[in-house]
């Protein structure tokens, strides 16, 4: 009776142990990165920024101690991150179809939908800080934005205060008006910073 309930239990297990497999991975890469970053004061993430990244979704966080403490901001990142996705789709920024690329020299290049972007950057290893600095005419009046950098496994996010960000998408972007409402919606929320995550 023993082998006829342990047989079918196997196989259910085994049938769903490769994607498992790929999350569980994924999360100990994660958990992996995120204690080396903490042990080298943000240096991991310094030395894996380089490179191609890919956009994959909308990136949200809330910053500083109260709010990482506050389970409402928690539960306000899922429904921010839809409403984002909603807006980049409306500016051409799709999953896969947009592009960042940091080098070793600090200057980046991307590109988000029709747009493109190139300019310089610089990285603060303790605070997770960037500073970047597009070298477009049209958005030299908003000068170095300054912003998040997190690596977590193989997946990056860049994240910009939300004001800033707002400011620069409606320098670049046709659907200022769209990005009006959301600016007087997320402006409301204090250590709000909404960006992009990406693959690589």
């Amino acid at each position: 009776m023993k082998k006829r309930i342990v047989f079918p239990l196997f196989l259910l297990l085994l049938a769903g142990g490769t994607a498992a497999a790929q999350n569980w991975q994924e999360a100990l890469k994660q958990a992996a990165t995120a204690v080396g970053d903490k042990a080298t004061d943000g240096k991991l993430t310094q030395y894996a920024l380089p490179g191609t990244w890919t956009y994959s979704a909308p990136g949200v966080r809330f910053e500083g101690e109260e709010a990482a403490a506050d389970l409402g901001a928690a539960l306000l990142v899922p429904a921010i991150s839809e409403q984002l996705a909603k807006l980049y789709l409306a500016a051409g920024i799709q999953p896969g179809s947009s592009t960042v690329t940091f080098d070793r020299e600090g200057g980046f290049t991307a590109a988000f939908g029709k747009q493109k972007l190139t300019g310089s950057y610089e990285y603060d290893a303790g605070s997770h800080t960037v500073s970047v600095c597009p070298s477009d005419e049209k958005l030299e009046k908003i000068g170095a934005v300054s912003g998040r950098a997190y690596v977590s496994g193989s997946e990056l996010q860049l994240l910009f205060p939300v004001t800033k960000l707002l400011e620069l998408a409606k320098d670049v972007s046709s659907q200022a008006a769209s990005l009006e409402a959301a600016s007087a919606l997320l402006a409301n929320y204090k250590n709000l910073y909404i960006g992009f995550s990406f693959k690589k």
